[in-house]
């Protein structure tokens, strides 16, 4: 921790597991496929699948402690007209290195946009499609935690300076507790990666381990 104690309340966290769908994390997803073009700017498509085994063991965990636990997965639309290179004048890097590929990733219902196997949602769990970076934007998260009285939430998943970024601001903005685990959350690009971590301790909540996080959530369960 940097400065202070962190005590999570079981009622009050949920964990919020962000895109760690099959097109971002598998080695025969469609960012893998394209890994050249990915690496032409610098990113590397596999730290994203390094990463699955911490985010197992903390997924295990907050089921153990009974949190409430949200998947999101991000969908594009299958018709190219909606493209974001065919919508908007100016192109992040991102989207024109893969802009070119014959195939579009995370089309709704496919294999591509469906939760890992390692990660997947399991019954009584929400899951939030949305088609924006932030998980707040235009679904339901919002309500779903305030119906349950949560005030603070875990955030892990990927990427972590696109979709996980995001959806920590949004949270801090609608004045939930923001907890990233450092070791939990991953990036396409390396350099990114403290850097982002230090904008939520700085400002959104806070970055601790997988470690400490698995500790404090072996003493905090659900009551009842």
């Amino acid at each position: 921790m940097r400065g202070q104690a962190l005590d999570l309340k079981a009622e009050e966290t949920a964990i919020i597991m962000v895109d760690m769908q099959n097109d971002f994390c598998h080695p025969e997803g469609f960012y893998a496929r394209n890994r050249e073009r990915m690496m032409s700017i610098g990113l590397v498509p596999e730290l994203v699948e390094d990463r699955i085994g911490t985010m197992k063991d903390l997924l295990r965990a907050a089921r153990g402690a009974g949190l409430f636990i949200v998947h999101t997965q991000i969908v594009r639309d299958d018709d190219p007209s909606h493209h974001m290179w065919n919508i908007h004048k100016v192109i992040p890097r991102t989207f024109q290195a893969v802009s070119g590929a014959s195939e579009t990733p995370l089309i709704p219902g496919s294999w591509g946009a469906a939760t890992h196997d390692e990660l997947a949602p399991v019954a009584g769990e929400h899951v939030v499609v949305k088609r924006a970076f932030s998980s707040f934007y235009q679904t339901d998260l919002e309500l779903m935690l305030r119906r349950r009285g949560i005030r603070t939430v875990i955030i892990a998943g990927t990427v972590t300076y696109a979709c996980v970024l995001h959806t920590a601001f949004d949270a801090n903005v609608r004045d939930f507790d923001v907890v990233m685990p450092s070791d939990g959350v991953a990036s396409w690009a390396a350099d990114l990666q403290d850097p982002t971590l230090r904008i939520v301790d700085l400002i959104l909540g806070t970055s601790v381990s997988t470690g400490e996080l698995l500790e404090l959530l072996a003493g905090s369960k659900v009551s009842g």
